[in-house]
């Protein structure tokens, strides 16, 4: 007997529904930057009246903020795999691994765009900025976590909490993403002189 397909619930419909009002978001910003992702133009893309988008998102900021909390947990689990996979390397190694994967994070046109556009937009917006201090500081406890876990690895401790760390290595790759691609300096060695400079022994 053939088993019909299971039904899906209305849960489930309204989250696919979000998630694929958040990649044609996503496509739109990575083809035009933020200021063509209208809120019409994401309905169209991804194929769904204006209805449907204000049953999940109050406004564009909404969709912006949850695009923008994807893409850090999206970082995050890339971070988190590639830790997983140093097996053997020196700090060295692991350091520069690390800070490659960050300049190539900063080469994707939607990370870089997203982040900022919302960042000048947070400073003349304060509720808006708000929700993004909520985001940013979510990121920042994830990313710290991931670098206590490193340096345990290798038997040593960071000259500054890793809080801090995170704060000044995402300072630095903003820094990076907003000059001209023509004339970027590498953020790789930038990143990795500025870990291992704050490496002491446990």
């Amino acid at each position: 007997m053939t088993q019909l397909p299971q039904r899906r619930s209305r849960a489930q419909m309204q989250e696919e529904t979000r998630s694929r009002l958040i990649e044609a978001a996503n496509d739109i910003i990575a083809e035009g930057g933020v200021a063509a992702a209208s809120i019409r133009g994401v309905c169209e893309r991804a194929g769904f009246s204006q209805g449907a988008f204000y049953s999940n998102f109050t406004d564009k900021e909404e969709l912006l903020l949850a695009l923008l909390e994807q893409q850090m947990h999206a970082a995050i689990r890339e971070i988190e795999d590639l830790m997983a996979r140093m097996v053997g390397g020196s700090l060295d190694e692991d350091l520069s691994l690390l800070a490659a994967r960050l300049q190539e994070l900063g080469d994707q046109p939607v990370p870089a765009r997203l982040t900022i556009e919302l960042y000048l937009h947070a400073r003349r917006d304060p509720n808006f900025a708000a929700h993004l201090d909520r985001l940013r500081a979510a990121y920042h406890t994830d990313f710290a976590r991931l670098l206590d876990g490193l340096a345990a690895r290798h038997g040593v401790k960071w000259q500054v909490p890793p809080l801090h760390l995170s704060q000044m290595l995402h300072t630095l790759w903003t820094g990076y993403v907003v000059q001209s691609p023509n004339d970027r300096p590498s953020l790789a060695d930038a990143l990795r002189l500025i870990c291992r400079s704050s490496v002491a022994p446990r």
